[in-house]
């Protein structure tokens, strides 16, 4: 499977392959998924303190062996007036990434997707009460993993800047051998 090419035909705009070894993360940024910095703490299975502790979610990241970066982009965003814009590029940039994921997992063995903003496939999430209702699909939080996005994304040669008028989403999809 030529997964850079099927990313780029599902619309992605920018797509690089990676070895799971170059994913770049650290503790300090798992740690910034907190209370007084997020929303989603404490609210779903793949933000903190559900998705687990520090060494846990590395051994998510270290069990795969490669996958594809990927980013959605939009230009003419005003990031502080264009919500609804910004909200639209970031449910494209989502099903996109399920899109891809999907067709992933039936090529791939152990298959995992983490995206910008963790999971938000079952409204209200069934956290803490009981288990994840769709373990096998869910989108892991980039944050609560610690993974440095900016120094990952140097790592493919893909590039990622903060940019005025422009925003940008990425996902990132690892897999075993199959």
């Amino acid at each position: 499977m030529d997964v850079e090419a099927l990313a780029r035909g599902i619309g992605f705009d920018l797509v690089a392959a990676i070895r799971a070894d170059d994913v770049v993360t650290s503790r300090e940024l798992a740690a910034s998924c907190n209370p007084r910095a997020c929303r989603k703490y404490g609210s779903c299975w793949t933000c903190p303190p559900g998705v687990g502790t520090f060494e846990e979610i590395l051994g998510d990241i270290a069990s795969r062996e490669a996958g594809v970066l990927v980013q959605t982009v939009r230009d003419g965003v005003d990031h502080y007036e264009d919500w609804e814009l910004i909200e639209e590029a970031h449910a494209l940039h989502n099903a996109r990434l399920d899109q891809l994921a999907d067709a992933m997992r039936a090529e791939f063995d152990d298959v995992i997707e983490f995206s910008t903003g963790g999971c938000d496939l079952c409204s209200p999430c069934s956290y803490p009460d009981a288990p994840c209702l769709k373990p096998e699909r869910r989108r892991e939080s980039l944050s609560a993993h610690g993974v440095a996005v900016a120094a990952t994304c140097e790592q493919a040669n893909l590039d990622y800047a903060f940019e005025n008028g422009r925003v940008r989403f990425v996902g990132m999809i690892l897999h075993s051998a199959t």
